[in-house]
């Protein structure tokens, strides 16, 4: 298999991600346990505690997601060399997976701009695990945790389209799922299909255009190296 380059967006993205804590919504009361505890950045004790809530609405939605902050923080903050497999982080990987999940279904609107940093959460957590896989992560692990990051993207791109990063995480899940085939022949169609997802994007935050640059060259070069058949673009 060809070596597999690192596809993270980066730590940048946590910020625009929701990696902070969530402001209070009109009619909570007042800031929860939760939010007391990431406001004091205690991360760890956020990560450990219980989410209280069991309702749906946006109040427990934020609860969720700052649960979710907490725990893609710490893994954020981990070495490089932090496994997905090393039991601290899959558990932090696992608390941001589910929290992040927990907070968009709860969220009674599919179109309330909180859905971003939930979505944006997700997706920069789906990346730390697929990135984080080490080399006793087999192939089948590799495509099962890059096909969630992909499936994570579309859902992100329906339902926060005006936003770049289902297409910035879409692109690069295809050229990680490019690298993956062994033969040249077989990448063509994921290196075509990352260039058209960031044609397609939004313009991104200024943070991030270095970072769409980027998988855009690295799109194009493998395109080229695989010798994929040029498409006129009508």
């Amino acid at each position: 298999m060809r070596s597999l380059e690192r596809l993270a967006l980066g730590i940048v993205i946590a910020v625009l991600a929701g990696c902070a804590p969530m402001p209070a919504s009109d009619g909570d009361a007042g800031p929860s346990h939760l939010r007391q505890l990431a406001e004091a950045g205690d991360w760890n004790a956020v990560a450990k505690a219980k989410v209280r809530c069991e309702e749906s609405g946006e109040a427990c939605a934020q609860e969720y997601a700052t649960k979710g902050d907490a725990c893609l923080r710490l893994v954020i903050q981990q070495p490089q060399s932090a496994s997905a497999s090393d039991a601290r982080t899959r558990t932090l990987l696992d608390c941001a997976e589910e929290s992040y999940r927990e907070a968009l279904r709860r969220s009674p609107s599919k179109t309330a701009p909180s859905r971003i940093s939930y979505h944006g959460g997700l997706l920069l957590t789906l990346s730390e695990r697929r990135n984080r896989l080490d080399s006793r992560a087999g192939e089948d692990t590799r495509e099962r945790e890059n096909e969630k990051l992909l499936i994570a993207a579309q859902d992100a791109r329906r339902e926060v389209p005006n936003s770049a990063l289902g297409y910035l995480y879409g692109a690069s899940a295809h050229v990680y799922r490019a690298a993956l085939k062994p033969e040249a022949r077989h990448r063509c169609n994921d290196l075509r299909q990352a260039e058209a997802l960031l044609r397609r994007s939004p313009p991104p935050p200024p943070q991030l255009a270095e970072e769409q640059a980027r998988i855009r060259s690295l799109a194009a070069r493998e395109l080229r190296e695989s010798r994929c058949p040029s498409i006129r673009l009508r």
